[in-house]
C-alpha cells in the first residue's frame, strides 16, 4: 500500500502543479466537459500514458488476491477513472494548467497498459493463478531504470542521418567526460549485479544489454554515442566480469556500492566552478515540472536508478536500509547545500524527498520478496549472501524505522495545519507572523514545519550517538555543524532575508554571496544544538547504554563551540538586537544563563517525549520534571534576560519585547507569566509530537533494548 499511495501522490502533486487555485473563467466546466477533442499534442499524450502506467502495473503487482480476478481489476480501473477524472476536474480551478477529457482516456491507456506489463512478467504456479515473483522485484527494477537512464526518450528514428549524426561525438569530435564515463561504468556494474541477481550469467546476459543500449544510442531520437559512453560501459563490463573472481559473490554488490556511490557524488558537484549568488528551490520537483519534459524524465529516471540502486546494494552489502537512508539523505543534503557556491547550479529540495520516498517504499519491497519466498519454500539463490530468516529479521526490524518516518511526514502535516490557524490569531506576536512569506504561505510554513522537526529531532539522533562512546564521542562538532547547515537552508528558504538580518545581522564582511549571513546563523543555531543535545542525553540517562560517557563527550564538546558562537553571535555582532536582550549587555553569565535556560526546555520536552514510549518512564515523574524545568527555565531567563530596555521611546524588559503581541500592548507580570506558561506547554507538545517517534525507533535498537533491561 505504501508504494500506491506514492505513486497516486506523485500523480496528483504533477497533475496540481504549481497549485495556483483560482476562480475559473465562467463557462469553464461547461467547456472542459464537451471538449471531444482526442488528441492534443504526441509529447502530451505520452505524458499523460506515462502517468498513469506505474500505477497499473502496481496495482497488479503489489495486489493482495488473485491476479486474475476480473472483479478486482474492474474495480482499479473505475477507481484510476475516477482518480484521472477529478484531477483533470481540479486543473479548471489552475490558471497555468490545460484541462481536457483526452487527458482522462490517456490517463487510463496509461493505466491499462501498466496492468498489461505486469501481467507479461507475472508467472503461473500450478494452480494455474498468476503470480508475480517478488523474488526478482526489486533487480527487475533496477535494469529497467538503468535502461530507463541510458535510452530516454524512448522514440526511435529510422533516419540514415541520424545514425551518422550519433556516431559523430565518437569518430570526429571525441567528446569526453569523466565524470559521465564514471557514471556509465557504475551503471553497467549494477546492471551486472541486478543480472546475478536474477540468476543469470552476466557475460552473456549484461553483453546482450550493452548492444541494446548501444544501438539504442544511435536509433532513439537526442541520444549519440561518444567516448564517455563507450569507454565507461565496457570499463563497466569488464569490472563486472572480474570483481567476481576476486573473491566471494559479495563482493561485487560491495564493489557496485562504492562505484556507484562515488559516481554519483562526483557527478553531483562537477563542473566545480565556485561562484556567488547561489540558489535553493525549495518546491520539490519544480525544476523538473518547469523545464524540458524529456531532461525532466531523464533525470527522475537517473535519479531513481541511483537510489534504488543504492539502497539496494547496501542492503546486499550488509548496510542497514534506515542507516543507508540515513546516510545518504545527509550526504545529498551536503551536496545540494555545495551546489548553492556553484556556478550554474541550483540547490534542490527534490533530491533529499525522492531519496526518502524510496526509502520509505523500499521494506514493503522486500517484505513482499521475503513473503513470496515463505509461499514457493525455494531456496535463496547461491549469490545471495544472506539467508532468508536474516532478511525477515532485518526487513522487521527496519520497517520500525519506515514507520519512525511515516509519523514524522503525519506530523509536518499537522504542523503546517497549525501552524497556519496561529498565523491567522491576533494573539501570535507580530515578528512571528513576519516570518512567513505572503506570496507563498503554504512553501513558507511547510519549510518551518521541516525546520521545528529537524531542529528538535535530530539531537536526540545526536545523544544516541555519543551514548556509543570511544571514537563517536568526537562526532558532536561536526554534527552540531551539519545541524546548523540543513537548519540554514531550510530557514533560508522559508523567510523573508529581513528577517534574517533581525536575528543575525546585516553582512559587514564584505564576504561574497551569503556566506557570512551563513556563519553567523550556524554559529548562533550551535548554542541550541549542544543545548538541546545536553537536555537530550540528560532525559534519556535510563535509556541511553553509556549515559556517563555520553554526557562526557557532550561536555567537552560544549567547552570547545560554546565560546566559538559566544564570540561570534555576542563579540563580533553586527547587530544589537541579540545582545540588548541580554543582561549585561550581553555578558557571559548572561549567555551562559540563556543556554541553560535552553537545555532545561529540551530536558523538559525530552522528558514528555520518553514519558508518551510505552514502558519507558513513570508519568508522574516524568509531569514533576516537565513542571521543575519549566521553572527553573522561567528563573534562568529572567536573570539572563535584560530587564530594562529603552527603545522605541517605551521602556520594557526583553521578556515583554518577547512575548507581546505588538509594541503597542506590552504585557504586564501576570500576563508574561500566563504567556510564558502557555508558550512552554507548546514547546512541551510541539517537542513530545516531534521526539515521540524519534526515541521509540531509537529505544528499539538492540544496544538501547539491552541497556533498559540491565
Amino acid at each position: 500500500m505504501r508504494i500506491l499511495a506514492v505513486i497516486l501522490l506523485l500523480i496528483a502533486y504533477g497533475s496540481l502543479y504549481p497549485g495556483d487555485f483560482s476562480a475559473p473563467p465562467e463557462g469553464a466546466v461547461k467547456t472542459f466537459l464537451t471538449d471531444f477533442r482526442w488528441f492534443t499534442s504526441r509529447g502530451d499524450v505520452l505524458g499523460n500514458i506515462a502517468l498513469f502506467f506505474p500505477l497499473g502495473m502496481a496495482s497488479i503487482i503489489f495486489s493482495p488476491d488473485r491476479l486474475d480476478s476480473r472483479g478486482r481489476i474492474a474495480g482499479y480501473l473505475l477507481l484510476a477513472l475516477v482518480y484521472a477524472f477529478a484531477l483533470q476536474l481540479a486543473q479548471v480551478w489552475l490558471p497555468s494548467r490545460s484541462a481536457a477529457l483526452a487527458d482522462v482516456v490517456w490517463n487510463m491507456t496509461g493505466m491499462i497498459s501498466g496492468m498489461a506489463a505486469a501481467g507479461l512478467v507475472a508467472k503461473r504456479s500450478p494452480g494455474n493463478v498468476q503470480l508475480f515473483n517478488y523474488a526478482s522485484l526489486i533487480p527487475l527494477s533496477v535494469l529497467m531504470l538503468w535502461l530507463l537512464t541510458e535510452l530516454l526518450p524512448l522514440v526511435p528514428s529510422l533516419d540514415l542521418q541520424k545514425f551518422k549524426d550519433a556516431l559523430k561525438p565518437l569518430l570526429l569530435e571525441l567528446r569526453f567526460s569523466l565524470p559521465e564515463t564514471i557514471m556509465h561504468a557504475a551503471g553497467v556494474f549494477v546492471a551486472g549485479c541486478a543480472f546475478v541477481a536474477l540468476g543469470r550469467q552476466p557475460a552473456s546476459w549484461l553483453g546482450a544489454a550493452l548492444l541494446l543500449v548501444m544501438a539504442g544510442k544511435l536509433a532513439v531520437v537526442n541520444l549519440a554515442l561518444d567516448a564517455s559512453v563507450v569507454i565507461g560501459m565496457l570499463a563497466g563490463y569488464a569490472g563486472c566480469l572480474l570483481v567476481p573472481r576476486l573473491g566471494s559473490s559479495k563482493m561485487i554488490f560491495e564493489a557496485a556500492f562504492l562505484l556507484l556511490f562515488a559516481a554519483w557524488t562526483i557527478t553531483g558537484v562537477t563542473p566545480f566552478s565556485p561562484a556567488p549568488g547561489g540558489t535553493f528551490n525549495g518546491v520539490p520537483f519544480a525544476t523538473m515540472l518547469q523545464g524540458s519534459v524529456e531532461t525532466a524524465a531523464r533525470g527522475l529516471a537517473r535519479s531513481l536508478f541511483v537510489y534504488t540502486a543504492l539502497l539496494w546494494l547496501g542492503q546486499k552489502a550488509g548496510l542497514g536500509i534506515r542507516k543507508t537512508v540515513g546516510g545518504l539523505v545527509i550526504l545529498t543534503c551536503l551536496i545540494e547545500l555545495l551546489q548553492m557556491g556553484l556556478l550554474g547550479r541550483t540547490a534542490d529540495v527534490t533530491e533529499p524527498i525522492l531519496l526518502l520516498l524510496i526509502g520509505w517504499v523500499f521494506p514493503e519491497m522486500q517484505s513482499q520478496e521475503a513473503r513470496s519466498g515463505r509461499k514457493n519454500s525455494t531456496q535463496v539463490l547461491a549469490t545471495e549472501p544472506f539467508p532468508v530468516s536474516a532478511v525477515r529479521t532485518e526487513i522487521s526490524a527496519e520497517m520500525s524505522g519506515m514507520r519512525m518516518l511515516g509519523l514524522v511526514a503525519a506530523g509536518i502535516a499537522i504542523t503546517v495545519a497549525i501552524a497556519w490557524l496561529i498565523t491567522k490569531s491576533a494573539l501570535t506576536p507580530y515578528n512571528v507572523r513576519e516570518l512567513v512569506y505572503e506570496g507563498h504561505p503554504f512553501r513558507s510554513l511547510l519549510l518551518l514545519a521541516t525546520l521545528l522537526y529537524w531542529a528538535i529531532g535530530f539531537p536526540v539522533l545526536i545523544s544516541q550517538w555519543l551514548a556509543r562512546g570511544e571514537l563517536y564521542l568526537l562526532s558532536l562538532p561536526p554534527l552540531v555543524l551539519l545541524h546548523g547547515l540543513i537548519a540554514w537552508i531550510l530557514l533560508w528558504s522559508a523567510v523573508p532575508t529581513e528577517s534574517l538580518h533581525d536575528v543575525v545581522g546585516s553582512p559587514v564582511l564584505g564576504w561574497p554571496w551569503e556566506w557570512e549571513l551563513l556563519g553567523r546563523f550556524v554559529a548562533l543555531f550551535s548554542v541550541w544544538s549542544v543545548a538541546a543535545v545536553g537536555g537530550s542525553v540528560i532525559a534519556g540517562w535510563r535509556f541511553l547504554p553509556n549515559p556517563k560517557i555520553a554526557l562526557l563527550g557532550w561536555a567537552a564538546a560544549a567547552c570547545l563551540i560554546m565560546p566559538l558562537s559566544y564570540y561570534v553571535v555576542v563579540r563580533e555582532a553586527s547587530t544589537d538586537n541579540l545582545v540588548e536582550l541580554m543582561a549585561g549587555n550581553g555578558s557571559i553569565g548572561s549567555f551562559l544563563l540563556i543556554s541553560l535556560a535552553v537545555t532545561l526546555i529540551t530536558f523538559g520536552g525530552a522528558k514528555a517525549a520518553l514519558a508518551s514510549v510505552p514502558g519507558a518512564a513513570q508519568r508522574l515523574r516524568a509531569a514533576a520534571w516537565m513542571l521543575l524545568s519549566g521553572i527553573l527555565a522561567y528563573l534562568t531567563l529572567y536573570f539572563g534576560l535584560e530587564q530594562v530596555i529603552v527603545k522605541y521611546g517605551q521602556v520594557f524588559s526583553a521578556m515583554q519585547f518577547l512575548l507581546s503581541s505588538d509594541r503597542a500592548h506590552l504585557a504586564g507580570p501576570n500576563e508574561l507569566i500566563i504567556r510564558y506558561t502557555t508558550l512552554y506547554g507548546f514547546v512541551m507538545m510541539a517537542t513530545t509530537m516531534v521526539q515521540y517517534p524519534l526515541w521509540r525507533w531509537v529505544m528499539s535498537s538492540p544496544e538501547i533494548s539491552s541497556a533498559t533491561k540491565k
